[in-house]
């Protein structure tokens, strides 16, 4: 599967984006690598995905921006995520 979200990545596929950044975060078909994690995270939240939207949330807010964190969470809620309205 990795190879395939890779090419559908590449082609701006955002599901595949946010399975990707799974994979990075979790290690699982690729080495842990936070950078690629993120970077498919934002890719997908730029594309829509909501529940990459609300993980980038998550991401910021574990590293002290608080008001960016915020800001995706209110975006992710408003795309219909509602594990963005209970964090």
């Amino acid at each position: 599967a990795f190879e395939y979200w890779t090419k559908a990545a590449g082609l701006g596929d955002v599901g595949a984006h946010y399975q990707l950044s799974v994979v990075y975060r979790n290690g699982l078909g690729a080495e842990k690598d936070k950078k690629r994690e993120v970077y498919h995270l934002e890719e997908a939240a730029i594309g829509g995905h909501a529940g990459a939207r609300h993980n980038l949330a998550c991401f910021e807010w574990e590293n002290g921006r608080h008001d960016r964190a915020l800001q995706h969470w209110i975006i992710a809620a408003k795309l219909g995520y509602d594990n963005s309205m209970k964090t």
